[in-house]
């Protein structure tokens, strides 16, 4: 039991104990008789382990990582063809849909356990809607022990990267998310440009402007997401802010400002701009709107972690918007109202 609750096929069963792969095969229907596993299914040792495997995920998860062996386990032919019952794998999915942490020995049996490729990607779906949904709720050590079971079932799910990425952001790990992120930014899709956007992001605020505008401007002309576009613009324009490149600068962040109208981030770096070009009033002007997008996009609440840039943004727009409303800004209804 020991061994079909670690993997195992009936052939390294039989290796393993020095009996015969029909003694193996019988030892398991008397295991499944004594737990009253008795189906219709009864001629398929497929379906057996499975319904074992269920029965013990269901009520004693902790036997699940009891026993580790030692043999490099592959499929086998008859593997193969015998695994058109999914039980394991839709109990597993209905386990997961509960949101039930994931625990060091249950995870231990997901990456041991050898699904096949539909079942892989069924389960690493599943891994990645739950762990977005714990980043999304600023959850992200949870967040990211279901990510990493996602992108260890399908190394090439991009999606799944990027996540990853971005979690490993929000926890200070920098190394990690540049890891995942230039895994997600081989695949030409929403997520893979997203990643070079994330990346592009990290180089600035490292200096590296050079370094993001290569990233960048590149994939510009195939993006098709105007908020994925939006954001790439506002980054060029960053980094081209940041060489002291006003006129670009602004150019992109405007283009960034007319795909997304209440981008915060855009009106923050508008704001400098036009402070460096001495454009006093239009500085100010972007700085009050950047107050009311910011202030929405907190209401709206759909991530409580914040970008630190953001932060150091606010306080400036509240120095530098014009006295009259900065005195208005000071009122507890405007506080109420700004979320600040």
């Amino acid at each position: 039991m020991q061994r079909i609750l670690a993997g195992e096929t009936d052939a390294e069963i039989a290796a393993a104990m020095n009996i015969g792969e029909p003694s193996v095969r019988k030892f398991i229907e008397r295991i499944c008789h004594e737990f009253g596993l008795n189906s219709d299914h009864s001629d398929s040792r497929r379906y057996k382990r499975s319904e074992l495997v269920t029965l013990v995920a269901k009520h004693k998860p902790d036997l699940l990582g009891e026993y580790q062996p030692h043999i490099n386990h592959q499929l086998t032919v008859t593997d193969t063809e015998e695994t058109d019952d999914t039980n394991v794998t839709e109990f597993i999915l209905q386990l997961l849909s509960t949101h039930q942490p994931i625990n060091e020995e249950f995870t231990k049996f997901l990456t041991r356990v050898n699904f096949n490729e539909q079942e892989k990607k069924q389960m690493s779906k599943a891994l990645n809607k739950i762990g977005y949904q714990h980043y999304l709720n600023s959850d992200f050590n949870k967040a990211l022990s279901y990510l990493k079971i996602a992108v260890e079932l399908k190394p090439d799910f991009g999606s799944a990267h990027y996540n990853l990425g971005a979690t490993y952001e929000k926890l200070d790990n920098w190394n990690q998310a540049c890891k995942h992120y230039k895994i997600a930014m081989q695949y030409q899709n929403r997520a893979g440009d997203a990643a070079i956007n994330n990346l592009a992001r990290l180089e600035i605020l490292q200096g590296n402007n050079a370094e993001a505008i290569e990233l960048i401007e590149p994939i510009l002309f195939r993006v098709k997401d105007n908020t994925v576009k939006a954001a790439l613009h506002k980054n060029l324009g960053w980094a081209y802010f940041q060489q002291n490149c006003y006129a670009q600068a602004k150019q992109h962040l405007l283009i960034s400002l007319e795909l997304e109208t209440d981008y915060a981030p855009a009106y923050g770096l508008l704001a400098q701009v036009q402070e460096a070009q001495g454009d006093k009033q239009g500085a100010i002007l972007s700085w009050q709107n950047f107050l009311e997008s910011y202030s929405h996009d907190q209401q709206l609440n759909k991530v409580r972690w914040k970008l630190p840039e953001l932060e150091v943004w606010k306080l400036n727009a509240m120095r530098n918007v014009n006295q009259p409303n900065f005195t208005n800004c000071e009122s507890p209804d405007f506080f109420q109202k700004s979320g600040l």
